[in-house]
């Protein structure tokens, strides 16, 4: 009779069956069709982007136009409002142009220019004038402002301050209060019946009379430096005259205001 070795039970213990795990994979034609659909996707992703981007930026200039438009009004209305004020009208029965004679017709572009003054105690960078009278207060001065557009395309402004026309000191020479503008056209109403009523629009020097001018009407082309959209040949009214815009893709717009000439009231 054997003995068993030690260690050995003598039993024959059997393993479970093992599973085989198969993972599901992607074909190819599953593969090349997720890649065809995310190109799809992002392509379409960034055409909007690149829409909205350009609508956004397209915005954003013609706000910029727009503020340049009502910035240079701002500044024109004062100067325009204000012109051919004297400080002692009973004292000086002198008639006093308040559109001075740099006041030219130019051509449709870059246009007219425009000469105004005043007498004020204010000087050009609208500081009180240093000088005063007899009872402590800042002496009035002549004050002439000029405007155009410059070889620069800035809406330019060149102002003089001094006691007398003959003592005016350039305090201002030709800087740029906008840029990128096109052409300044100008029109003056003029009252020729007496009635304190203007009676037509004149150009510039062709009025019967400077003292019978009530107000003055502008309108300037405002443009972009650079090209942003597509566009054809066009025609744009100022006033009375027709600018030929080109095709370049800039974008344009027209400011119109109106100022009556209230200094001289």
């Amino acid at each position: 009779m054997g003995t068993a070795r030690p260690g050995n039970t003598g039993l024959r213990c059997s393993l479970p069956d093992m599973q085989i795990l198969r993972v599901a994979g992607f074909s190819l034609l599953e593969v090349l069709l997720s890649v065809f659909l995310s190109t799809l996707l992002i392509s379409g992703i960034t055409v909007l982007l690149s829409a909205s981007v350009a609508a956004y930026r397209l915005q954003l200039t013609q706000d910029q136009l727009e503020e340049s438009g009502r910035y240079a009004r701002d500044v024109l209305i004062t100067h325009i409002s204000q012109a051919g004020h004297r400080h002692t009208p009973w004292q000086d029965s002198t008639e006093f142009p308040a559109v001075t004679n740099e006041t030219i017709e130019g051509n449709v572009r870059p246009g007219d220019q425009l000469g105004l003054q005043r007498w004020s105690d204010k000087n050009c960078y609208g500081n009180e004038n240093p000088v005063t009278d007899s009872s402590g207060w800042p002496r009035f001065y002549l004050l002439q402002v000029r405007f155009w557009v410059n070889a620069s395309k800035n809406l330019a402004i060149t102002c003089r301050y001094g006691a007398s026309e003959s003592e005016l000191q350039t305090q201002i020479n030709n800087f740029g209060l906008v840029e990128n503008v096109e052409s300044l056209q100008v029109l003056f109403a003029e009252d020729t019946d007496g009635d304190g009523i203007g009676d037509g629009w004149v150009k510039a020097q062709s009025w019967q009379r400077e003292k019978n001018l009530q107000a003055v009407k502008i309108a300037m082309l405002l443009t972009t430096q650079k090209a942003l959209i597509r566009a054809a040949n066009d025609q744009i009214t100022l006033l009375d005259e027709n600018f030929n815009a080109p095709a370049d893709g800039r974008l344009r717009r027209v400011t119109v205001f109106t100022s009556a000439i209230r200094g001289r009231l």
